[in-house]
């Protein structure tokens, strides 16, 4: 599938998407070669995992499941799903995420790794510390500090897009449609049927 195609279409991960001329401004402007050095850091971490896991069997097992994030990367999206929607985790709401990120076209892929990165940046300015090692107490902190900056803002716009994805995927659940009231009963129409007349 085509990057035009995928940037037509709908779904949660549509917030991360970006048109081929903003990509190729930010090329000309210099942006582009951030985003192009978070994506081989990203890689060469990926890399470092399999590596280190190998020597870990359950760990080897867990990180197997995953088809695009590392587990580092996912082990961050567990925790920021759930404290952005409770319940998202049971859902599985982040390994739903990351199965539509191993079919997304690659300026999607960047864009939600770096919305992650911009999670992490923030934990480790705050409190020394990636996500995944925040208290909940710190986590919160941070969440709503990011939350109350302007609407214009990089790191608010991360959070957005990812607040979106979470909420977009839990409440296409069964316990997202329960929440919002489904009883869980499915009706079907019977098609009707029309005489020809002769």
């Amino acid at each position: 599938m085509s990057d035009d195609m995928r940037e037509q279409g709908d779904g949660p991960l549509r917030h991360f998407r970006v048109g081929r001329r903003a990509v190729l401004q930010s090329l000309v402007t210099g942006v582009g070669a951030t985003v192009f050095a978070s994506s081989a850091s990203a890689a060469s971490a990926h890399v470092h995992h399999a590596a280190a896991s190998a020597a870990q069997p359950a760990e080897a097992a867990a990180a197997s499941r995953l088809l695009f994030l590392d587990q580092h990367a996912f082990d961050t999206l567990q925790l920021l799903s759930e404290q952005i929607m409770p319940g998202a985790r049971a859902a599985q709401v982040p390994e739903f995420l990351d199965r539509l990120l191993a079919v997304e076209s690659t300026t999607t892929q960047k864009r939600f790794m770096q919305a992650i990165g911009a999670f992490e940046r923030d934990a480790r300015e705050a409190h020394g510390k990636p996500w995944k090692a925040l208290s909940s107490d710190e986590a919160t902190a941070v969440l709503t500090k990011i939350s109350a900056l302007p609407d214009g803002d990089e790191t608010r716009g991360h959070f957005d897009a990812i607040k979106r994805a979470v909420a977009e995927t839990y409440y296409s659940t069964e316990a997202g449609m329960k929440e919002l009231g489904w009883q869980g009963a499915v009706a079907f129409v019977a098609p009707t049927v029309c005489a020809v007349p002769k």
